[in-house]
């Protein structure tokens, strides 16, 4: 066996062991974790759930989170251990070991030419995710939502190859994608994103009058139980919750206090998933060298730049992060307090963070109109939300680009070791700080 194909091995078992001693030593990489950190109004919201018919479960004044119930009816319905905290931990630990199948199920139809191993490990690096750990570990709500989207890409690529090889498509595969990825949505609201790309994507390369109609009118009706929620609650999450997060942008009435600063902050959090995925792109230096020499780029950089100018001139950056900020806003923030004492000096580096990021988004995006969609589509919720989570974007960018990006893919072992690397150490640091 070569050498590259024991690293490979080593490094598939090193993750996959990983996530199972986390599991054993309660590892809590995200900061939820934890019997005192979110599973303690989890717990309460699976008490209401007991104790309550579904309807009045989902109409109680204590019920309280960011995500639609789905998640609980579900669970109540099929789930014998629900009840149970630990079993139910553990349920929530092993569903979510099926998101690294479906996402090598994705890479595998999209990539068949590439080396299966090299797959293989990409498809667990979400297993090195610190909020897709804490989630799976702690009986949290978000891998749901990224197992669903998972399972909806997959089969998207799936209908996608059927039209290719018949214009209408298989039906049965065509509903079930329907389907699936408008429980995303059910599952967690900035999912939405899954559903949208797969409408656009089925519209756009479907021929048949008829299969289109029948997308429509399966959205339209699909949507119908999530807008009697909102009637429901009077926004997208329950009462106690927009009670909870006032500052958040839960309801129309709330649509005047966009923050823009987040879209600096945003920019960070993408680019911290995306810069590895550039180092995929084939003729990387050409790449490198093509993108500072054209215009279009130049200019993009230039507005970036007059954007943080503004900050600079207009913004109370200290008010923001120290005064009204506890949580949040990702790692730039987090080591900019480590590191620096002084306000300026943090605010200086932010900045600066903000620049850098912006061209490895650019990078990363170029002029592809689905990856451009993707990146515009989390500058828009990331103006809405506060405050500004880390858990947002992990691991779902990463996800987003390996498996919907329009990019030419170079994939071989050296930067699928860099990936690796790269994100072990990453959930290394975030160990060390919680």
């Amino acid at each position: 066996m070569s050498i590259k194909k024991t690293s490979i091995y080593i490094f598939f078992f090193g993750v996959v062991i990983s996530y199972f001693v986390g599991f054993f030593f309660d590892e809590n990489s995200a900061g939820a974790g934890g019997y005192n950190g979110d599973i303690s109004w989890i717990q309460k919201n699976i008490d209401i759930f007991k104790n309550n018919s579904i309807f009045n479960a989902v109409k109680n004044p204590d019920f309280f989170g960011n995500r639609p119930p789905l998640i609980y009816i579900i669970n109540r319905l099929i789930n014998p251990f629900f009840f149970e905290l630990e079993k139910y931990r553990s349920t929530v630990f092993i569903l979510s070991l099926f998101s690294p199948v479906f996402l090598f199920l994705i890479l595998r139809l999209r990539f068949y030419k590439t080396n299966v191993e090299f797959l293989t490990l990409l498809s667990v690096s979400i297993l090195l995710s610190p909020f897709y750990r804490t989630s799976g570990f702690w009986a949290l709500n978000e891998n749901y939502g990224i197992l669903c989207a998972l399972v909806s890409i997959f089969l998207l690529k799936l209908n996608l190859e059927n039209i290719s090889r018949n214009n209408a498509g298989d039906k049965f595969n065509l509903i079930l994608t329907l389907i699936l990825s408008s429980m995303c949505v059910y599952f967690d609201q900035k999912l939405i994103i899954i559903p949208l790309i797969c409408f656009f994507k089925l519209i756009y390369c479907l021929e048949d009058l008829k299969s289109k109609i029948l997308i429509i009118l399966i959205y339209i009706i699909l949507s119908i139980p999530f807008l009697y929620l909102v009637h429901l609650w009077g926004g997208i999450v329950p009462a106690k919750t927009q009670i909870a997060n006032p500052n958040t942008i839960t309801n129309l009435s709330r649509i005047n206090d966009l923050y823009f600063i987040n879209i600096g902050y945003a920019t960070t959090l993408m680019a911290l998933y995306l810069f590895p995925v550039i180092l995929f792109k084939e003729n990387l230096l050409q790449s490198l060298k093509n993108f500072f020499i054209n215009k279009t780029n130049i200019a993009l950089i230039l507005i970036s730049i007059i954007y943080i100018a503004l900050l600079i001139a207009l913004f109370d950056f200290e008010k923001y992060t120290v005064d009204d900020y506890w949580v949040g806003l990702g790692y730039v923030d987090k080591i900019t307090k480590i590191l620096f004492n002084s306000i300026f000096l943090r605010e200086i580096i932010t900045y600066l963070a903000f620049l850098v990021s912006w061209i490895v988004v650019l990078m990363a995006t170029g002029r592809e109109k689905i990856n451009i969609f993707i990146v515009f589509y989390f500058y828009l919720i990331s103006i809405l939300l506060w405050p500004l989570m880390q858990e947002y974007f992990d691991p779902i960018i990463l996800i987003l680009a390996l498996t919907l990006f329009k990019m030419n893919f170079k994939i071989n072992f050296y930067n699928t070791v860099f990936l690796i690397i790269y994100f072990s150490i990453f959930l290394i640091s975030s160990n060390l700080y919680y």
